[in-house]
């Protein structure tokens, strides 16, 4: 578990943030393909889902948890329909909390096991694949926006 490489990714994310114009952060370019906007939102649920996740297993295993639906959420939360900057501020203040609880994991509790209909995973490998989601959201990120700077020179 690399906080250090962690915090590099959320870095290089938040600077993508930074240099978004808000103008662009709405376009969508498909029916189906989420907004800039969306995306961050979709970050921050998957912030907020994994912050309970750590708080919950650094006090030992979990063995239920509610199901995530990323479509539904991003739906009924409206997330296109919020400030962009306000978006990027938060993600960026949820990390800097996610990333101080990170540091505080014992290393006893980095083995204890989330339960899941699929398999059971530990702390560390949650940990671990947040990051791995953030960096696979930035890729999406940066093709999106190519692809709403493409559509806005037309």
């Amino acid at each position: 578990m690399d906080l250090k490489k962690g915090q590099n990714i959320i870095d290089v994310f938040d600077a993508l943030l930074q240099s978004t114009d808000p103008a662009l952060a709405h376009v969508r370019v498909a029916a189906d393909a989420w907004t800039l906007t969306e995306i961050v939102g979709h970050l921050v649920d998957s912030a907020a889902n994994n912050h309970q996740r750590f708080a919950r297993l650094i006090s030992g295993n979990l063995e239920q948890f509610p199901p995530y639906d990323a479509e539904l959420f991003v739906t009924v939360q409206q997330y296109d329909g919020c400030d962009f900057a306000e978006m990027a501020k938060f993600w960026r203040q949820y990390n800097w909390m996610l990333m101080h609880i990170m540091r505080a994991i014992p290393a006893t509790a980095l083995e204890n096991m989330w339960q899941r209909p699929d398999g059971a995973k530990s702390l560390r490998t949650l940990v671990e694949g947040y990051f791995e989601h953030i960096e696979m959201h930035t890729d999406q990120y940066c093709e999106r926006m190519q692809k709403v700077k493409d559509l806005a020179r037309i």
